[in-house]
Protein backbone atom coordinates (compact mmCIF):
# COMPACT_ATOMS: atom_id res chain seq x y z
CA UNK A 1 0.00 0.00 0.00
CA UNK A 2 0.75 3.54 -0.79
CA UNK A 3 1.29 5.96 2.67
CA UNK A 4 1.99 9.64 3.30
CA UNK A 5 5.12 10.23 5.35
CA UNK A 6 3.09 10.66 8.34
CA UNK A 7 1.08 7.49 8.18
CA UNK A 8 4.31 5.41 7.50
CA UNK A 9 6.01 7.26 10.69
CA UNK A 10 2.74 6.89 12.65
CA UNK A 11 2.76 2.96 11.83
CA UNK A 12 6.43 1.86 12.00
CA UNK A 13 6.08 3.38 15.54
CA UNK A 14 2.91 1.18 16.30
CA UNK A 15 0.50 4.17 16.83
CA UNK A 16 -1.89 3.06 14.74
CA UNK A 17 -2.71 -0.46 13.44
CA UNK A 18 -2.38 -2.01 10.05
CA UNK A 19 -1.17 -5.24 9.21
CA UNK A 20 1.32 -7.52 10.84
CA UNK A 21 3.71 -8.48 8.41
CA UNK A 22 4.57 -5.33 5.94
CA UNK A 23 7.70 -5.64 3.85
CA UNK A 24 9.67 -2.76 4.08
CA UNK A 25 12.80 -3.21 2.29
CA UNK A 26 12.51 -6.83 0.12
CA UNK A 27 15.70 -8.22 -0.73
CA UNK A 28 17.43 -5.22 0.68
CA UNK A 29 20.78 -6.01 2.05
CA UNK A 30 21.15 -6.75 5.90
CA UNK A 31 23.57 -4.89 8.01
CA UNK A 32 24.83 -6.45 11.23
CA UNK A 33 25.00 -4.98 14.71
CA UNK A 34 28.76 -3.15 13.70
CA UNK A 35 27.80 -2.23 10.27
CA UNK A 36 29.02 -5.44 8.44
CA UNK A 37 27.50 -6.68 5.46
CA UNK A 38 25.46 -9.99 6.23
CA UNK A 39 23.09 -10.82 4.16
CA UNK A 40 19.96 -10.34 1.99
CA UNK A 41 16.81 -11.00 2.63
CA UNK A 42 13.58 -9.42 3.24
CA UNK A 43 13.08 -7.65 6.53
CA UNK A 44 9.30 -7.71 7.95
CA UNK A 45 7.63 -4.74 9.31
CA UNK A 46 5.12 -5.03 12.39
CA UNK A 47 2.65 -2.30 13.67
CA UNK A 48 4.15 -2.44 16.71
CA UNK A 49 7.01 -0.78 16.08
CA UNK A 50 10.98 -0.50 15.93
CA UNK A 51 11.07 -1.57 19.22
CA UNK A 52 9.05 -4.32 19.16
CA UNK A 53 11.03 -5.51 15.49
CA UNK A 54 14.70 -5.12 17.03
CA UNK A 55 13.58 -7.83 19.84
CA UNK A 56 11.19 -10.28 18.29
CA UNK A 57 12.38 -13.62 16.94
CA UNK A 58 12.37 -14.22 13.02
CA UNK A 59 13.69 -17.44 12.22
CA UNK A 60 15.74 -15.95 9.30
CA UNK A 61 16.98 -13.70 8.25
CA UNK A 62 17.31 -11.38 11.38
CA UNK A 63 17.74 -13.91 14.20
CA UNK A 64 19.85 -15.95 11.87
CA UNK A 65 22.25 -13.07 12.44
CA UNK A 66 21.29 -11.22 15.87
CA UNK A 67 21.15 -14.15 18.22
CA UNK A 68 20.00 -11.87 21.00
CA UNK A 69 16.63 -12.51 19.16
CA UNK A 70 15.60 -15.72 20.81
CA UNK A 71 15.87 -14.38 24.42
CA UNK A 72 14.42 -11.10 23.85
CA UNK A 73 11.74 -11.81 22.14
CA UNK A 74 10.09 -13.65 25.13
CA UNK A 75 9.47 -10.34 26.76
CA UNK A 76 7.28 -9.08 23.95
CA UNK A 77 3.68 -10.03 23.55
CA UNK A 78 1.14 -9.29 20.53
CA UNK A 79 -1.58 -7.86 22.88
CA UNK A 80 -3.17 -7.21 26.20
CA UNK A 81 -4.82 -10.49 25.79
CA UNK A 82 -1.53 -12.66 25.14
CA UNK A 83 0.20 -10.89 28.05
CA UNK A 84 -3.13 -11.80 30.33
CA UNK A 85 -2.97 -15.38 29.39
CA UNK A 86 1.05 -15.83 30.30
CA UNK A 87 0.87 -13.94 33.28
CA UNK A 88 -2.20 -16.07 34.66
CA UNK A 89 0.06 -18.89 33.61
CA UNK A 90 2.64 -17.88 35.63
CA UNK A 91 1.20 -16.98 38.72
CA UNK A 92 -0.72 -20.51 38.78
CA UNK A 93 2.04 -22.21 38.92
CA UNK A 94 2.63 -23.73 42.87
CA UNK A 95 5.24 -21.54 44.93
CA UNK A 96 7.08 -24.68 45.66
CA UNK A 97 8.31 -24.94 41.76
CA UNK A 98 9.89 -21.28 42.81
CA UNK A 99 10.64 -21.23 46.75
CA UNK A 100 11.70 -24.94 47.45
CA UNK A 101 13.60 -25.78 44.08
CA UNK A 102 15.30 -22.58 44.16
CA UNK A 103 15.24 -19.29 42.43
CA UNK A 104 18.40 -19.81 40.26
CA UNK A 105 17.10 -22.98 38.78
CA UNK A 106 14.03 -21.16 38.38
CA UNK A 107 15.48 -18.19 36.74
CA UNK A 108 17.78 -20.53 34.72
CA UNK A 109 14.86 -23.12 33.82
CA UNK A 110 12.60 -20.21 32.56
CA UNK A 111 14.83 -18.24 30.16
CA UNK A 112 16.78 -21.09 29.21
CA UNK A 113 13.26 -22.51 27.84
CA UNK A 114 12.63 -19.09 25.76
CA UNK A 115 16.02 -19.68 23.88
CA UNK A 116 15.42 -23.60 23.88
CA UNK A 117 11.25 -22.54 21.83
CA UNK A 118 12.85 -20.52 20.37
CA UNK A 119 15.35 -23.07 18.45
CA UNK A 120 13.16 -25.15 18.09
CA UNK A 121 10.56 -23.05 16.07
CA UNK A 122 13.53 -22.32 14.45
CA UNK A 123 14.13 -25.14 13.43
CA UNK A 124 10.80 -26.39 11.99
CA UNK A 125 10.15 -23.33 9.84
CA UNK A 126 13.88 -23.40 7.70
CA UNK A 127 12.56 -22.16 4.85
CA UNK A 128 9.47 -20.40 3.14
CA UNK A 129 6.91 -18.03 4.47
CA UNK A 130 7.18 -19.62 7.80
CA UNK A 131 11.22 -18.58 8.07
CA UNK A 132 9.88 -14.80 7.91
CA UNK A 133 7.40 -14.95 10.40
CA UNK A 134 8.12 -12.94 13.20
CA UNK A 135 7.69 -15.47 17.08
CA UNK A 136 6.64 -13.40 20.50
CA UNK A 137 5.60 -14.39 23.65
CA UNK A 138 6.74 -16.00 26.91
CA UNK A 139 5.14 -19.13 26.11
CA UNK A 140 8.28 -20.89 25.93
CA UNK A 141 9.28 -20.20 29.45
CA UNK A 142 6.00 -20.83 30.53
CA UNK A 143 5.93 -24.24 29.21
CA UNK A 144 9.88 -24.46 30.47
CA UNK A 145 8.51 -23.85 34.15
CA UNK A 146 6.31 -26.93 33.71
CA UNK A 147 9.17 -28.66 32.14
CA UNK A 148 11.03 -27.86 35.72
CA UNK A 149 7.94 -28.47 37.70
CA UNK A 150 8.08 -32.16 36.03
CA UNK A 151 11.96 -33.16 36.33
CA UNK A 152 11.04 -31.57 40.32
CA UNK A 153 8.59 -34.30 40.60
CA UNK A 154 10.22 -37.20 38.78
CA UNK A 155 13.81 -36.94 41.11
CA UNK A 156 10.91 -36.65 44.30
CA UNK A 157 9.55 -39.85 42.94
CA UNK A 158 5.76 -38.57 42.76
CA UNK A 159 4.84 -40.10 39.36
CA UNK A 160 1.34 -39.15 39.94
CA UNK A 161 1.63 -35.54 40.03
CA UNK A 162 4.08 -36.00 37.27
CA UNK A 163 1.74 -37.89 35.12
CA UNK A 164 -0.56 -35.13 35.59
CA UNK A 165 2.32 -32.30 34.57
CA UNK A 166 2.61 -34.25 31.52
CA UNK A 167 -1.04 -34.71 30.57
CA UNK A 168 -1.54 -31.34 30.75
CA UNK A 169 1.03 -30.37 28.50
CA UNK A 170 -0.45 -32.53 25.75
CA UNK A 171 -4.28 -30.94 26.36
CA UNK A 172 -1.33 -27.83 25.75
CA UNK A 173 0.08 -29.39 22.42
CA UNK A 174 -3.68 -30.28 21.06
CA UNK A 175 -4.97 -26.66 21.93
CA UNK A 176 -2.14 -25.17 19.57
CA UNK A 177 -3.37 -27.63 16.49
CA UNK A 178 -6.73 -26.07 16.84
CA UNK A 179 -5.75 -21.91 17.26
CA UNK A 180 -3.87 -20.23 14.56
CA UNK A 181 -0.81 -18.70 14.79
CA UNK A 182 0.17 -20.71 18.06
CA UNK A 183 3.95 -22.23 17.74
CA UNK A 184 3.74 -25.86 19.27
CA UNK A 185 7.36 -26.45 18.67
CA UNK A 186 8.11 -23.42 20.93
CA UNK A 187 6.04 -24.67 23.11
CA UNK A 188 7.88 -28.12 23.21
CA UNK A 189 10.88 -27.09 22.55
CA UNK A 190 10.69 -24.47 26.17
CA UNK A 191 8.91 -27.87 27.97
CA UNK A 192 12.06 -30.17 26.82
CA UNK A 193 14.88 -26.97 27.84
CA UNK A 194 12.89 -26.41 31.09
CA UNK A 195 13.19 -30.39 32.59
CA UNK A 196 17.13 -30.49 31.18
CA UNK A 197 18.03 -27.61 33.64
CA UNK A 198 15.42 -29.04 36.27
CA UNK A 199 17.19 -32.28 35.86
CA UNK A 200 20.64 -31.33 35.46
CA UNK A 201 21.18 -28.62 37.99
CA UNK A 202 18.00 -28.66 39.98
CA UNK A 203 18.77 -30.12 43.61
CA UNK A 204 18.29 -33.68 44.90
CA UNK A 205 15.93 -35.10 47.36
CA UNK A 206 17.15 -37.40 50.38
CA UNK A 207 15.74 -38.66 53.54
CA UNK A 208 16.00 -37.01 56.88
CA UNK A 209 16.39 -38.59 60.51
CA UNK A 210 15.73 -35.67 61.96
CA UNK A 211 12.42 -35.19 59.99
CA UNK A 212 11.03 -38.54 60.34
CA UNK A 213 10.86 -37.97 64.36
CA UNK A 214 8.18 -37.38 66.60
CA UNK A 215 9.14 -34.20 66.91
CA UNK A 216 10.09 -33.30 62.88
CA UNK A 217 7.52 -30.70 61.91
CA UNK A 218 9.27 -28.76 63.67
CA UNK A 219 12.70 -28.59 62.28
CA UNK A 220 10.28 -29.04 58.65
CA UNK A 221 11.63 -25.74 56.97
CA UNK A 222 9.13 -26.32 54.01
CA UNK A 223 5.70 -25.07 53.12
CA UNK A 224 2.88 -27.14 53.13
CA UNK A 225 2.56 -27.89 49.06
CA UNK A 226 5.99 -28.59 48.50
CA UNK A 227 5.58 -31.20 51.65
CA UNK A 228 2.95 -33.31 49.98
CA UNK A 229 4.97 -32.81 46.59
CA UNK A 230 7.84 -34.75 48.30
CA UNK A 231 6.25 -36.83 51.11
CA UNK A 232 7.04 -37.00 54.74
CA UNK A 233 10.91 -37.29 55.45
CA UNK A 234 12.18 -36.14 52.33
CA UNK A 235 14.14 -32.86 52.13
CA UNK A 236 15.79 -31.36 48.71
CA UNK A 237 19.84 -30.77 48.34
CA UNK A 238 21.26 -28.80 46.39
CA UNK A 239 24.33 -30.79 46.75
CA UNK A 240 22.49 -34.00 44.97
CA UNK A 241 22.45 -32.22 42.14
CA UNK A 242 23.87 -33.75 38.74
CA UNK A 243 25.81 -30.82 38.25
CA UNK A 244 26.14 -27.50 40.41
CA UNK A 245 24.25 -24.74 38.31
CA UNK A 246 27.39 -22.68 38.32
CA UNK A 247 28.20 -24.88 35.53
CA UNK A 248 25.52 -23.65 33.26
CA UNK A 249 25.98 -20.34 33.36
CA UNK A 250 30.12 -21.17 32.93
CA UNK A 251 28.89 -22.92 30.06
CA UNK A 252 27.18 -20.02 28.63
CA UNK A 253 30.27 -17.88 29.45
CA UNK A 254 32.08 -19.85 27.96
CA UNK A 255 29.83 -20.15 25.03
CA UNK A 256 29.88 -16.03 24.30
CA UNK A 257 33.62 -15.72 24.46
CA UNK A 258 34.09 -18.24 21.97
CA UNK A 259 31.50 -17.00 19.30
CA UNK A 260 31.77 -13.21 17.98
CA UNK A 261 27.60 -13.34 17.56
CA UNK A 262 27.18 -14.22 20.56
CA UNK A 263 29.49 -11.45 22.72
CA UNK A 264 27.43 -9.10 20.56
CA UNK A 265 23.99 -10.58 22.58
CA UNK A 266 24.42 -8.01 25.51
CA UNK A 267 25.35 -4.93 23.29
CA UNK A 268 22.18 -6.09 21.03
CA UNK A 269 20.04 -5.81 23.88
CA UNK A 270 21.44 -2.73 25.20
CA UNK A 271 21.10 -0.52 21.39
CA UNK A 272 17.37 -2.03 21.09
CA UNK A 273 16.80 0.50 24.18
CA UNK A 274 19.08 3.37 23.09
CA UNK A 275 18.89 3.00 19.18
CA UNK A 276 15.10 1.90 18.55
CA UNK A 277 14.90 0.50 14.52
CA UNK A 278 18.56 0.01 14.20
CA UNK A 279 19.26 -3.22 14.14
CA UNK A 280 15.81 -4.26 11.64
CA UNK A 281 16.46 -1.72 9.51
CA UNK A 282 13.48 0.26 10.40
CA UNK A 283 15.40 3.07 11.60
CA UNK A 284 16.25 4.51 8.54
CA UNK A 285 13.07 4.18 7.26
CA UNK A 286 12.10 7.08 9.38
CA UNK A 287 14.96 9.18 8.89
CA UNK A 288 13.61 9.29 4.72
Amino acid sequence: PQWTPKETVLRALGLVGGGAGVVIASGSTMRGQMGRIMGRGPIAAHSMGPFFLDYAHQPYPLSHFQKHRYLSSGFLHGSLLHLGMNLRAMLSMPSWLENGIGKGVYLSAYLGAIVTGNVAHSLTNLSGRAASSLCIGASGGVCGLYGLMLSGLMRMGNSSAAYYVLKQMVWLVAFGFLVPNVSNAGHVGGFVGGWLVGYLFGPGYERSYALNRADGASRDSADVEFRRMMGPGIYPSSDKAILPLKYLWMGIGAAMLARPDLRLVPLSLLRGILAPGAMSGVRSLLRT
